[in-house]
């Protein structure tokens, strides 16, 4: 402005000027010819303008025609100059003529006119304003160059905006109008200053720097497109975090860039858009039918006006603003065209299936193996849903029956891994396969992990026997992995538990030691031995550092985490199925994400951890549609009725069983586990013949599968509590017994619930000793929710004995168990009358955290472990084979070092912090190492 200003005045005195004003694409030309023109017409100048076209390049005299339609120019000099433009032609010529093929034919109207524009000039000085000089038709150009040798000593102002770029549109005229002395202004794109000035008014003072960087970095300097920005910013709603907006305003102004000039910067453009990352200039050209030189100019150009950088889009609101102008048709055409000719490169089929998906149809033959294999590699890299589309395009497309049917069942093994309801639809050409004994290996894997999903165990075992003709290692493992499967589902029969026990090794069908005990993993871990139980805990750590995760070894992983929690490592367990959730979570696999979410939630509520086993199992059962669950249905169901119901939120769980499952369900252990879980909320809502009905449809289904093993439902304890809800103390005793034998020592779970069911049957003096031994297996077990419940009746049986100080003592413990479970477990009649439950549980609140025990010796922690449980001075030494006098000194020692004066003071946690090893009564040493 400072430079046209000043040769405004230089003109005005009779020194005529030229200003050639150049930059790139939307650098801001035309903004400064109007800018300027306002100030020319406020200094009295007369203005005449005009704007060049592409469209109207043909028009001849086009340009004159509105220099002289301009406001301010006394009517009769422009009547008497369209007068001769109507008469007589220039000069012929076309869009592309530049002004040497001119005919002067028409130099006495060109000398006419000149003359009318000097005289003009005589009362006051005329600025000429021309925008987009590179679209102006050659018989205006012919006038321009005839003034332009004339205006030296005349009152003229000349401006011409060209648009730069790498060869010039019209080199002739540029040659000949810069002849003689001129002025360059050549308009760059804006600074990150420059942005941040423009910003200033919209954004913050702190933000300001920011947001001028981001949108210089969008924008490239360009300043309608950094206008646009800033309408952008003005439109959205600020926010805390994330970058600046880029949104519609912006979009529109990249396409209004891209329609300024010649139709092949919108095509370069559009190339670009639908190739991405394999656009080049080559391929652009192939794909537009442009010569690749010609597409290396228009990128330059591009990048020139802030639109591309390396090659690229800056911003992906430019990239998909391009696009959006594409017709449906259009977009369409162009991907299948870019399909083929990536093809023809050779590109990965990832990136040729990439077009076919964004065009939403197959075409070629050859199209079908390139979906097939672009689908495979998107299965390794996890991607199921690209696999997914891949395949469905590649099934609409194909016309082959037999093609079809290998593309199907590519289908039904890929969308179990998101959608088992889904891929159920794709098995029936399998399924008649498998009935009619025409299964292959492969197929024999998808009908085998489909079906077990479904229930469908016929068509599971006719699976199998396919596999079990297999003979390559690589079939073996499968066949190892689908087995236990199989179990996972269906269960060991005891037989198998009882080889376990005579001898700990099991067979080996595999060579490989990773698979030699998998299949019998879980069924070691339910073992009464110490021996299978050790085997069962090396089996299932092996297998958890050694097996990927996937679509075979899903339960082959979960077998061996749950292996962990029935020897007493949940807490280890919990962390392996937290690190297979996240790997589960980051390879998309929603179907895996919803089996570990379900084992995870069974975890926490074997550990008492009620409000987390509900949150875990909701959000697994929300992962899948019901009708995705198939049978497995029954897993997030059961955790969701036991915990509801131990919190006492009968309606929540009557809500639970609102949900239908499917009939095969009740075929598996899920079933099994589902129809305990029913019958323990009909206990709970006191609709106790109910709930005997549900346990014993559980024992007989159990004993008449040869699944009979209390570690996988203890069915037995469960019929006995709702038989002492009906007063028969004698058949709950006798159900409990026979638990107890068959549960064995070392299933401390299921010994610790039976030993407290036990107790509850019995007379008053035998409840004590039976109700510690509860506790101290329930302990080992790491169950907070039964733990508290064995507080509670040992608080309640010392209340009936009048030893007030213990019962207060384990009802504080009961207290913090059941706040921990947060399970409501602890009935109000079971505490002492002598403190209501809020002052046993605001008690049990104020106590110290005992978590800086190791300032007690080993001795000291076994002695004041016994005595917070409530055991006698005498009953401590018997157990531990110390005399009176030793327990009563190093009980002194612990009351001194935890500042506290009696056993009834002792912290509540130290029962659960605990000791290294106890002596069990019979002699046994018991591992403690895993106790709260």
């Amino acid at each position: 402005m400072d430079v046209l200003t000043r040769l405004l005045t230089e003109a005005a005195d009779g020194n005529g000027q030229l200003v050639l004003v150049g930059g790139g694409l939307a650098t801001g030309k035309t903004e400064l010819l109007h800018e300027f023109s306002r100030y020319a017409i406020d200094s009295g100048a007369l203005l005449l303008t005009a704007t060049g076209s592409r469209a109207e390049r043909a028009l001849q005299t086009g340009v004159i025609d509105q220099l002289f339609h301009s406001s301010g120019l006394p009517t009769e000099v422009a009547d008497r100059v369209l007068k001769l433009i109507t008469a007589d032609s220039l000069a012929e010529g076309d869009a592309n003529t530049d002004v040497s093929t001119i005919q002067h034919t028409g130099v006495k109207v060109v000398h006419e006119i000149c003359t009318a524009l000097l005289e003009l000039s005589r009362e006051r000085p005329v600025v000429i304003g021309i925008d987009d000089v590179q679209f102006v038709d050659s018989s205006s150009l012919q006038l321009l160059l005839y003034l332009r040798r004339r205006m030296n000593s005349s009152r003229v102002l000349m401006i011409l905006n060209e648009w730069e770029r790498p060869q010039p549109t019209l080199p002739l005229f540029r040659a000949e109008v810069t002849r003689r002395e001129h002025h360059l202004i050549r308009l760059e794109p804006l600074t990150e200053q420059g942005v941040a000035d423009r910003v200033a008014s919209v954004a913050d003072a702190d933000k300001t720097a920011a947001v001028a960087k981001f949108y210089h970095e969008v924008s490239g300097g360009n300043p309608m497109l950094v206008n646009a920005l800033i309408e952008d910013y003005r439109a959205s709603t600020p926010t805390a975090e994330g970058e600046p907006a880029v949104g519609v305003a912006f979009g529109r102004s990249v396409l209004a860039c891209l329609h300024r000039w010649e139709p092949r910067l919108l095509d370069v453009a559009r190339g670009l858009a639908v190739l991405g990352a394999e656009g080049t200039p080559a391929m652009i050209g192939r794909l537009m039918g442009i010569k690749s030189e010609a597409v290396i100019q228009v990128i330059d150009i591009l990048t020139a006006a802030g639109l591309l950088g390396d090659g690229k889009f800056r911003h992906t609101v430019a990239e998909a603003a391009v696009l959006d102008s594409l017709s449906p048709d259009e977009r369409s055409r162009m991907h299948i065209s870019a399909a083929g000719l990536l093809y023809q490169k050779g590109a990965a089929s990832s990136e040729v299936a990439r077009h076919f998906i964004a065009a939403d149809k197959v075409v070629g033959s050859w199209s079908i193996a390139v979906m097939r294999d672009a689908a495979e590699q998107a299965v390794v890299a996890d991607d199921v849903s690209l696999a997914v589309r891949c395949l469905e395009l590649a099934l609409d497309a194909s016309t082959d029956e037999r093609e079809r049917v290998e593309v199907t069942k590519a289908l039904a093994r890929v969308v179990w891994r998101i959608n088992p309801s889904v891929a159920s639809h794709y098995l029936e050409p399998l399924r008649v396969a498998a009935r009619e004994g025409r299964l292959t290996r492969r197929d024999a894997v998808t009908v085998i992990r489909n079906s077990l999903w479904q229930g469908d165990k016929e068509t599971v075992l006719k699976g199998m026997e396919v596999l079990d003709t297999s003979t390559g290692v690589a079939d073996l493992q499968l066949a190892a992995e689908l087995r236990v499967a199989y179990q996972w589902f269906y269960g060991l029969p005891c037989a198998h538990f009882r080889n376990v026990d005579d001898d700990p090794s099991p067979p080996q069908p595999v060579p490989e030691g990773m698979w030699s005990g998998a299949a019998n993993t879980l069924g070691m871990s339910n073992s009464n031995t110490q021996r299978a139980r050790e085997a069962a805990t090396a089996s299932a750590e092996h297998i958890l550092q050694s097996c990927r995760l996937g679509d075979t070894s899903l339960e082959v992983l979960a077998t061996a985490v749950l292996a962990l929690v029935y020897v007493n490592k949940a807490g280890k367990a919990a962390s392996w199925v937290d690190a297979l959730m996240d790997e589960a979570v980051r390879r998309r696999a929603t179907t895996w994400q919803a089996m570990l979410g379900s084992i995870r939630a069974d975890i926490a509520l074997r550990r008492g951890q009620l409000a987390t086993a509900v949150l875990h199992a909701e959000t697994a059962r929300n992962l899948l549609q019901a009708q995705s669950w198939g049978v497995l249905i029954g897993y997030p169901l059961t955790t969701l009725l036991l915990a509801n119901t131990a919190m006492g939120r009968l309606d929540a769980a009557a809500e639970v069983l609102k949900q239908i499952v499917p009939d095969a369900m009740f075929s598996t252990l899920f079933g099994l586990r589902y129809l305990r879980a029913r019958g323990h909320y009909y206990l709970a809502a006191d609709r106790v013949l109910a709930a005997i009905s549900d346990f014993q449809t559980c024992g007989k289904l159990m004993r008449e599968r040869d699944l009979d093993v209390p570690g996988l439902a203890p069915w037995r304890s469960d019929l006995a509590e709702a038989n002492l809800q009906l007063g028969r103390k004698a058949v709950a005793r006798e159900l409990v017994a026979e638990q107890l034998e068959r549960s064995g020592p070392v299933d401390s779970r299921t010994r610790g619930i039976s030993l407290r069911v036990l107790a509850a049957s019995s007379d008053l003096p035998q409840r004590p000793a039976l109700l510690r031994q509860a506790i101290e297996c329930l302990q080992i077990s790491g169950d907070r929710l039964e733990l508290s419940r064995a507080l509670a009746d040992l608080s309640q049986v010392h209340q009936e004995m009048g030893e007030f100080d213990r019962a207060r003592m384990m009802a504080r413990r009961a207290a913090q168990e059941t706040k921990a479970c947060q399970s409501g477990a602890l009935p109000p009649q079971q505490l002492p009358r002598e403190r209501s439950a809020g002052e046993v549980v605001k008690e049990a609140d104020t106590q110290a955290d005992i978590s800086g025990a190791p300032i007690l010796s080993d001795a000291e922690r076994r002695v004041a472990l016994l005595a917070a449980l409530g055991h006698t001075n005498r009953e401590i030494g018997r157990r531990l084979y110390i005399t009176v006098s030793t327990v009563e000194q190093h009980l002194t020692r612990v009351y001194r070092k935890l500042s506290v004066h009696s056993r009834a003071d002792l912290p509540a946690g130290l029962a659960l912090h605990g000791v290294s090893e106890m002596v069990d009564a019979d002699g046994t040493a018991v591992d403690m190492s895993n106790t709260y």
